[in-house]
């Protein structure tokens, strides 16, 4: 007797639309990237571990509840709106109002070509800084885990390496001043700040 051939049927390949889909949901892993924290009137940091364009979960230093509503800012978005859909301790995910465009939270420069900031948050404190044998006090005018803004009457020149000393932290911070006007001047640290001690400068 004899039997017909049938060719194996070739594996199934995915459409264009599915492989789309799959790219669309998937998440971007081990992020680590300070964010800013709006609710209410008061501001707070959350280190993002996760993220993708629905959402993402992350380590808040104010611990939320399901169902908060929170505008959520970091380096390459806007400020985002967002609703919280589960916690853990300080652990939460938060789904956004819109879908983002993630891929702009991994590039270093924005679509006019400047550097990527991290969020900034107001602060009014004072500080202690030091270039060379010099030590004096200064005002904060807003920090991020990158460096803080300042004024000082004090005649500063960009490129002077030296440290800053702010009492919640408690050890000198090295860096060195990238700016300077008038008055006021940037000081970018030579590591970021991390989430632990951001949060003890803002009190959260």
């Amino acid at each position: 007797m004899l039997m017909r051939y049938t060719p194996p049927t070739p594996p199934q390949q995915p459409s264009e639309l599915a492989i789309e889909d799959r790219r669309e949901n998937r998440r971007h892993t081990t992020v680590l990237l300070i964010g800013k924290v709006r609710q209410g009137a008061g501001d707070s940091a959350c280190l993002v571990h996760d993220i993708s364009a629905h959402g993402l979960m992350a380590r808040f230093t104010a611990a939320p509840a399901v169902g908060d509503r929170l505008l959520i800012e970091m380096r390459g978005l806007p400020e985002v709106a967002a609703t919280v859909r589960w916690v853990d301790g300080y652990k939460a995910g938060v789904e956004f109002a819109a879908p983002q465009e993630v891929e702009r939270v991994f590039c270093l420069r924005d679509e006019q070509g400047l550097v990527a900031r991290a969020p900034r948050f107001a602060i009014a404190a004072s500080a202690v800084m030091r270039i060379g044998a010099e030590r004096w006090a200064v005002d904060l005018l807003d920090i991020s885990p990158g460096g803080v803004k300042l004024r000082t009457d004090r005649p500063l020149q960009a490129g002077q390496a030296g440290s800053i000393l702010l009492a919640a932290v408690g050890s000198p911070i090295y860096g060195a001043i990238c700016w300077v006007r008038d008055d006021r001047c940037g000081f970018r640290f030579s590591s970021p700040l991390p989430l632990t001690s951001l949060a003890r400068v803002l009190g959260c």
